[in-house]
């Protein structure tokens, strides 16, 4: 079977890397254009409850002359009552975005939970037996790494590095969202426009089964619809793959609804989905940066890693990643970082319908490792 790893959107476009990043789009905009009074003073504070300490980050003046800057976008679908009982998450979505300020190109990797990468554990303090490197899904570096008490960023620091080992690229940003931050803010922009793919039921945020049902066709989705949407893996015959392309399908849509005059009307609300759900080592003086380059959101070009999944000797789910097709997209993404222009890549041979059939989509129950 095919599979596109590969494409481009239209200059028309509008997009910005992932879900609630959307939101930080409509914050470049009100710095960017000099807005003052209520709405900047309430960026500001939204800036200020969002921006955390990732050890190892870098102070914003070391990408003021640099080519390129990259970002790692996670989520996390954590509720109230998982993080106030201190449960680790697993990062169910993530995708590198690399800004490339020569060309004024977005490039963006969607990065499969389940590929099966090299995690390195040896400088964290995590239990089943996790002390060096090891070959493990590559949701579990946030998950395992949040039980390292050293520090509250652990999980994001540890998925930051096997991001940069997987990819060959240096992370310089992280962005963390809470899939909960997803459902306000598209209900504060009173829902998107999606061109659904395919009819199909899926459980709530609340992990209710069945809750929500979709047809096919163009909608206007509520938050809980669209979240629905993006999560359902085994009613799409890509499966995962899919679901890449379909974080994609609706960050176009939210980014658009973000970047409108209609947007602006409700930010106080947007704003507080983006600071209740959402922690980065982005400052103000890099909003102010990237306010520069919101263009490039019109220039992007899309990959996916492709692979094959299957039940592994563990008697896991897992999915393999195509090694030529990686090498193809570190090489680009080198590129992309160098300042160089990147293009589409061919079709490449995979699995993407291969789903784990084992699970309930985002399943949460505890996945320890078998020893």
């Amino acid at each position: 079977m095919q599979t596109r790893s590969a494409r481009k959107r239209q200059p028309s476009a509008g997009k910005m890397f992932i879900k609630v990043i959307a939101a930080l789009l409509l914050l470049l905009t009100v710095i960017g254009s000099g807005y003052a009074g209520a709405v900047f003073i309430k960026t500001q504070e939204t800036l200020a409850r969002t921006q955390i300490n990732i050890p190892g980050s870098k102070v914003s003046s070391k990408y003021d002359d640099v080519p390129s800057e990259s970002f790692l976008i996670l989520g996390t679908d954590e509720t109230k009552a998982s993080k106030d009982r201190h449960e680790p998450a697993r990062s169910d979505v993530m995708i590198v975005g690399v800004l490339n300020k020569k060309t004024e190109q977005l490039v963006l990797t969607s990065i499969p939970r389940d590929s099966l990468v090299n995690i390195d554990y040896s400088k964290y303090d995590v239990p089943y037996g996790k002390t060096g490197v090891e070959q493990d899904k590559i949701t579990h570096a946030h998950y395992f790494g949040s039980m390292d008490k050293s520090s509250s960023y652990n999980g994001i620091k540890l998925a930051r590095e096997t991001t940069e080992n997987l990819l060959g690229i240096e992370i310089n940003h992280v962005v963390k969202v809470n899939f909960q931050g997803f459902v306000q803010l598209i209900d504060a922009l009173d829902g998107v426009d999606i061109d659904v793919r395919y009819a199909f039921k899926e459980q709530d945020s609340a992990r209710k089964a069945g809750t929500i049902t979709v047809p096919k066709g163009m909608q206007h989705l509520s938050g809980e619809q669209a979240l629905a949407y993006v999560r359902n893996r085994h009613d799409d015959p890509l499966g995962d793959i899919g679901r890449g392309q379909k974080q994609m399908q609706v960050i176009q849509a939210v980014a658009k609804e973000a970047a409108s005059f209609r947007s602006l009307g409700a930010y106080r609300d947007i704003l507080d989905a983006v600071g209740d759900n959402v922690e980065t080592n982005l400052g103000p003086n890099d909003y102010l940066r990237l306010a520069d380059f919101t263009t490039a959101l019109r220039n992007t070009t899309e990959y996916q890693l492709a692979g094959e999944g299957y039940i592994g000797i563990s008697g896991k789910w897992e999915y393999h990643l195509d090694p030529n097709q990686l090498d193809r997209v570190k090489a680009n993404l080198a590129k992309a970082m160098q300042g160089q222009e990147v293009s589409l890549m061919k079709e490449e041979t995979g699995t993407p319908g291969a789903t784990d059939p084992t699970t309930t989509d985002d399943s949460t129950t505890v996945e320890q490792p078998v020893q």
